[in-house]
């Protein structure tokens, strides 16, 4: 993907943050990108809450922008909440389009790379607004066809060796909320990144069970959990403690703390692309 290419943006989630969406706008614009916004993208952004229009509202930006020759890609607008929503009618639609985005995005993800499309686990439009230069730039490269090998060099190694295989992003609960529906696609042999934000740590304790029992990931890496919650009794074990424990079970290269998060550590992971996970030395070779 080079530069020059035009980007479809629509509101799949929650409603835009219009400072932050415009940022980000002009961030794609100067990297020379060009943006077809769908007017759904600003639904309910002055509303002061989540709600960026119907599900309806939201399958026909998406149907607009999928059917239009013109567009290379789609770019969520924002995460949040409800993409979920759009599963059934979206595997309805004749046209479809690669799609990049993460966290709330995580189900359009899964729902398209079921289907056969391949998208990006990577920023939304709203997510440059906080994102480093070196995040931004590292974003552009990857996009334009430049594909460096990643070092994660504040990562831990939980167990070395390392592995080629497809790969494939996810926030956590969202992967997991797929869990026996018809939107799940098999993930078995893959590379499989994780992250989250903002869960009490028996629900994440619970989640990367239910994943463990559902997925046999042929590599893993787990990226940033922040802002996490222990409400109520303490739960007895840390984040990082969780993690190895379910590691233990699971004879594949892992690393943990790798820089991949809600926090603005982001950059595209092409799901579906075989990629070399060496965690010995805690890189990601594309």
């Amino acid at each position: 993907m080079t530069q020059g290419k035009t980007i479809g943006v629509f509101s799949p989630s929650s409603a835009i943050l219009r400072d932050r969406f415009d940022i980000g706008a002009n961030i794609l614009e100067q990297h020379g990108y060009k943006l077809v916004i769908h007017p759904q993208t600003y639904s309910g952004a002055d509303t002061g809450t989540q709600l960026a229009g119907t599900t309806e509202d939201k399958i026909k930006a998406y149907a607009d922008l999928a059917s239009d020759q013109s567009i290379d890609f789609i770019m969520a607008a924002t995460g949040g909440n409800r993409a979920c929503f759009l599963l059934p009618e979206l595997e309805k639609l004749p046209s479809h389009k690669p799609i990049m985005g993460f966290s709330d995005i995580t189900a359009l993800l899964a729902a398209h790379y079921k289907m056969g499309i391949k998208g990006w686990f990577g920023p939304t439009v709203q997510t440059f607004a906080r994102m480093d230069q070196h995040h931004i730039d590292l974003t552009f490269n990857l996009l334009s066809g430049d594909h460096p090998s990643i070092s994660f060099k504040n990562a831990e190694t939980i167990k070395n060796g390392t592995v080629t295989a497809p790969i494939f992003a996810a926030t956590l609960s969202n992967l997991c909320a797929l869990i026996g529906t018809p939107h799940f696609p098999d993930l078995s042999g893959h590379i499989l990144i994780l992250e989250d934000i903002g869960d009490e740590l028996n629900r994440y304790d619970r989640m990367l069970w239910q994943i463990f029992a559902t997925i046999k990931p042929a590599g893993l890496v787990f990226g940033q959990f922040i802002d996490n919650k222990d409400t109520g009794r303490p739960y007895g074990e840390f984040l990082n403690q969780i993690i190895k424990k379910h590691s233990q079970h699971i004879d594949t290269p892992i690393i943990s703390n790798a820089d991949i998060g809600h926090d603005g550590r982001i950059f595209p992971i092409p799901v579906g692309q075989n990629v070399t996970l060496n965690a010995t030395n805690r890189a990601l070779i594309f």
